[in-house]
């Protein structure tokens, strides 16, 4: 089983399932608790390798441009966590 970590302290944006993907919808947030995420949370994917969530390859598509610039998407319960792969621990 694939884990993804990102720390308490890390700069991340957020915004609720079913808003659409623009700028004025994202908030910029800082975790306050260690988040831990799993395959089936991920809605982008920037190894574009993981099937079921949006890649690099996918660039027509909103998810597939934060995927080419190096973000992971993790969805979980009424929100969508958009954190820059440096900031994302695998294990």
């Amino acid at each position: 089983m694939r884990a993804f970590v990102v720390k308490a302290g890390t700069q991340v944006n957020v915004i609720p399932v079913g808003k659409e993907w623009y700028g004025n919808n994202f908030q910029e947030h800082t975790t306050v608790h260690e988040n831990m995420f799993f395959l089936e949370d991920m809605v982008v994917d920037p190894t574009g390798i993981l099937t079921g969530a949006c890649g690099p390859q996918d660039a027509v598509t909103i998810g597939g441009h934060y995927a080419k610039r190096g973000n992971y998407g993790f969805k979980k319960d009424s929100w969508v966590m958009l954190v820059h792969a440096n900031d994302v621990q695998v294990g």
